[in-house]
């Protein structure tokens, strides 16, 4: 039942950005995406790190963290989650001093995102953060145990494993702060079976992100035209009484403002429909 539910966006995703990576940091409308956010009906947005100057994101330094509160409350677009995409580039598995810098960067996004109550910090290990052999697995596990606190936010892996073998590994981790990001739209790519893996995850799973991507590893499309079994799988979250966020990451293509709209919409009338289905259940 979705009596906490949110419905939000990531960062970035609300502003054109010409010559830059879809998942890069909005330095020119950072401010402004609050507002549209807010406009548009959303009420999260996630904030990104995405390994780009990092320690000139606003989220590095006091006055602006304080300035993203203040945005943040005029707004009333809350920041429950960050996503830390600049560690998707293997440091945290590397065998060299690239594995320290990387702990250490790590540490301090978990100390910047605990200073303004962020709950979540989104650590993708996929691409070169892929834990595929037992190795990485087993680098991964020392890294966790040492860097993630039980004071501090929780780590949510976004991983390009099986149910099965991701509740493992983290089963193993043993650590209360560590459980899952589920992408509707990577699973939908990678093949897997979304209704097994939210019936066997679900009670771990503290986010999803939301985008629609044709199978076999196909790419993102506008909400509802591509392959994402989005209906049936909200209506099983709905059956398991899951409560959260739904982020989208979604494309902008050549207009933010057309496809944050139109996203939004879909999503919202996603979660009315399972919302009135389980009323009349």
């Amino acid at each position: 039942m979705f009596e906490d539910f949110s419905i939000g966006i990531m960062q970035g995703r609300l502003s054109n950005k010409p010559g830059m990576p879809l998942q890069s940091f909005p330095w020119n409308s950072w401010r402004e995406e609050f507002s549209r956010a807010s406009a548009i009906g959303f009420n999260q947005i996630e904030w990104l790190i995405d390994g780009c100057n990092d320690d000139e994101n606003p989220i590095a330094s006091v006055d602006g963290r304080k300035e993203i509160l203040e945005i943040s409350t005029k707004y009333d677009i809350s920041i429950k989650s960050l996503c830390a995409h600049s560690l998707i580039d293997g440091g945290l598995l590397d065998d060299s001093t690239n594995s320290i810098i990387a702990q250490n960067t790590f540490s301090k996004i978990l100390s910047w995102a605990f200073e303004i109550n962020i709950e979540f910090i989104i650590l993708p290990i996929m691409d070169a953060m892929s834990i595929q052999n037992n190795n990485s697995k087993e680098k991964l596990k020392k890294v966790l145990r040492k860097v993630v606190t039980n004071h501090g936010p929780t780590v949510l892996l976004e991983s390009d494993l099986p149910a099965a073998s991701l509740k493992q590994f983290i089963d193993e981790v043993a650590l209360d702060n560590v459980k899952v990001l589920y992408d509707l739209g990577n699973a939908t790519a990678m093949g897997f079976d979304i209704e097994s893996e939210l019936r066997l995850m679900h009670s771990i799973i503290g986010e999803v992100h939301i985008k629609d991507r044709f199978s076999d590893n196909g790419g993102s499309e506008r909400l509802g035209m591509a392959d994402t079994p989005f209906h049936s799988a909200v209506e099983i979250l709905r059956e398991l009484s899951w409560s959260g966020s739904f982020i989208l990451e979604t494309p902008i293509f050549n207009n933010w403002k057309d496809e944050a709209e139109a996203n939004f919409y879909f999503t919202r009338q996603l979660v009315n429909s399972a919302s009135q289905n389980c009323k009349g259940g």
